[in-house]
C-alpha cells in the first residue's frame, strides 16, 4: 500500500474491495492480516467515504465565487375581461381577450463583495483538511486494532499451549499419587488433592480454548477471512527500550505530530472561520447583474401598443447594493453562539494537548518497564522450574506434602504465562507509544513482522 503526505498528515492510497468471508488454510502473518484489514475493514470503508465527502466542500465554497448564469423560460395562457363604467364598449376592441404569452430570460449573477462567503470557502478547506486528519487516525487506529488482534490471538494460543500443559502434568502427577495411594505410601487425602488440581486444570483448558476461538472471531471481523491459524512469534525478538531514550522528545514530538491534536487544531480554525462568516452577517453585499430576455404576447392591445407582431427584447445590466439593517437579533445571536463555539474548540484543544502528553509519558514509562518486567519474568520461569523440581524432589523423600508440589507446578506455569503475556504487552505498548507520537506507520508492521515465523519455535526462549 502507497502512503503519501498531504498537509502533513499521513494518507493512504486505498482501493477499497469487499469480499465474502471465506477460509484461510495457510498460516498468515502479521502483514498478510493488515492487507486483508485493510481490503475490509468496516470502518476504515466508512472514513475512505467520509474523507470523499468531505473533500467536496471546497468545490462547494468556490461555487459561491463563481458566477452564477440561468435560464428561466414560461408560457402561459391569459384571460383579460375588461370593464367599463358605461353600457357601452370600447370600439374596436373585445370586451374579454384570451391569448398566450410565452418567453425567455437568461440571467448572470457575479459575486462582487460577499465576505461570507469567503470565509465559507475559507472554512471549507480547513474542514477537508480536518477530514484528512481525521482518515489518518482511522489509518493509525486500524493498525493498532491489527496488531491488538493478531498478537492477542498469539496471547491466547499461548496461554492454552501452556494450560494444555498444565494439564498434562498434573494428570501425570495424578497418576503418581493413585500409585503411591495403592502401595499405601501417602495417604488418601493426597489422591484428592492432586485430583482436584487435575480437574481444575481441565477448567483452565476449556476456558483458554474457548478464548482462542473468540480471539480468531476478532481477526475475521477485521478481515472477513475465517482464519484457523496464524504464524506465530519468535521468542528469541530482541526486547529493547524505546528510542530515542528521552521522554521529553517524545513529548515534544507528540505535541507536533500526534495526529489528534492535528485534528483538533483543523476543527480550531474552521470554527474561527465560522466566526468570520457570522460576523460577515452584518456587511453589506454586492452583485454584478447581466439579463437578457425575449417575451412574446398575443394580446391585442399589446400588439397594437407596443409592436406588431406583440414581440420584445430587454437586456439589463447593473450592481445590487443589499445592506441588512435589522434581522430580528439573530444575526448577533449566531455571532455569540459562534464565540462560545470558539472556546469551546480552544478548551478541547486544550484537553487533548495535556491528554496526549500524559499518555505519551505513561506508555514511554511503561515500555521501560515492560523491559525490566520481561526480564525478570523469563528469569523468574527459571526459578519457578528450580522450585518445582526441588519440591518434587522433597515430596518423593517425604519432606514436603503434595499440596506443595501442586502448588509449585501452577506457579510454574503461571509463571510461564506472565512471561508470554509481558512480551505482548511491551510490543502493543510499544506501539501505542508510537501512535500518541504520531509516526506510528505500516513500517512498523512489516518490521514486526520480520520475527513472525511460520515454523514451530520454542514457547519459552533459553536461558542460561
Amino acid at each position: 500500500m502507497a502512503f503519501r503526505h498531504i498537509s502533513g498528515y499521513l494518507l493512504a492510497g486505498i482501493t477499497l474491495v469487499s469480499n465474502p468471508i471465506y477460509a484461510q488454510t495457510d498460516k498468515a502473518d502479521l502483514l498478510s492480516i493488515y492487507n486483508e484489514a485493510i481490503a475490509n475493514d468496516a470502518e476504515l470503508a466508512a472514513a475512505g467515504a467520509s474523507l470523499r465527502a468531505e473533500q467536496e466542500l471546497p468545490s462547494q465554497g468556490l461555487a459561491g465565487l463563481l458566477p452564477n448564469i440561468s435560464l428561466d423560460a414560461t408560457t402561459a395562457s391569459k384571460k383579460d375581461t375588461y370593464l367599463s363604467s358605461t353600457s357601452s364598449s370600447v370600439p374596436g376592441v373585445n370586451r374579454t381577450n384570451s391569448y398566450n404569452e410565452h418567453g425567455w430570460a437568461a440571467t448572470l449573477v457575479q459575486p462582487v463583495f460577499r465576505l461570507e462567503r469567503w470565509f465559507t470557502y475559507s472554512k471549507a478547506k480547513t474542514l477537508s483538511d480536518r477530514a484528512v486528519a481525521e482518515y489518518s487516525v482511522v489509518q493509525q487506529d486500524l493498525i493498532l486494532r491489527v496488531a491488538d488482534a493478531y498478537f492477542g490471538a498469539l496471547r491466547a494460543e499461548d496461554t492454552l499451549t501452556t494450560t494444555i500443559a498444565e494439564e498434562k502434568a498434573l494428570k501425570r502427577q495424578l497418576d503418581q499419587t493413585e500409585q503411591r495411594f495403592e502401595v499405601g505410601l501417602i495417604a488418601q487425602t493426597d489422591v484428592h488433592e492432586a485430583r482436584a488440581g487435575y480437574d481444575n486444570s481441565r477448567v483452565n483448558r476449556i476456558v483458554a480454548k474457548n478464548n482462542v476461538r473468540v480471539s480468531f472471531e476478532e481477526l475475521r471481523t477485521l478481515t472477513r477471512v475465517n482464519h484457523q491459524d496464524i504464524a506465530s512469534l519468535d521468542k528469541e525478538m530482541p526486547v529493547v527500550n524505546p528510542t530515542p531514550a528521552n521522554i521529553e522528545e517524545w513529548v515534544n514530538t507528540s505535541m507536533q505530530q500526534n495526529l489528534s491534536i492535528l485534528t483538533a487544531r483543523e476543527a480550531l480554525k474552521a470554527t474561527q472561520e465560522e466566526l468570520k462568516i457570522q460576523k460577515s452577517g452584518h456587511a453589506p453585499t454586492i452583485d454584478a447583474v447581466a439579463k437578457a430576455g425575449h417575451n412574446v404576447t398575443k394580446n391585442p392591445l399589446a400588439r397594437n401598443v407596443y409592436s406588431d407582431n406583440g414581440k420584445s427584447d430587454n437586456y439589463y445590466t447593473g450592481l445590487q447594493l443589499s445592506i441588512p439593517i435589522y434581522t430580528g437579533g439573530g444575526t448577533s445571536s449566531r455571532i455569540r453562539e459562534a464565540a462560545y463555539r470558539l472556546e469551546e474548540a480552544h478548551d478541547r484543544l486544550d484537553s487533548i494537548n495535556r491528554t496526549t502528553s500524559q499518555r505519551t509519558r505513561n506508555l514511554y514509562n511503561t515500555v521501560h518497564a515492560d523491559v525490566q518486567r520481561i526480564s525478570a519474568r523469563a528469569q523468574g520461569t527459571v526459578s519457578a522450574q528450580s522450585a518445582l523440581d526441588a519440591t518434587q524432589s522433597g515430596y518423593e523423600v517425604g519432606t514436603r506434602n503434595i499440596v506443595d508440589v501442586l502448588t509449585a507446578q501452577r506457579n510454574l506455569y503461571s509463571s510461564q504465562r506472565d512471561y508470554l503475556n509481558a512480551r505482548y504487552d511491551y510490543l502493543i505498548n510499544t506501539l501505542r507509544l508510537k501512535r500518541e507520537a504520531g509516526n506510528l506507520s505500516p513500517q512498523d508492521l512489516a518490521d514486526l513482522n520480520l520475527w513472525i515465523t511460520k515454523n514451530e519455535t520454542e514457547l519459552l526462549p533459553k536461558l542460561n
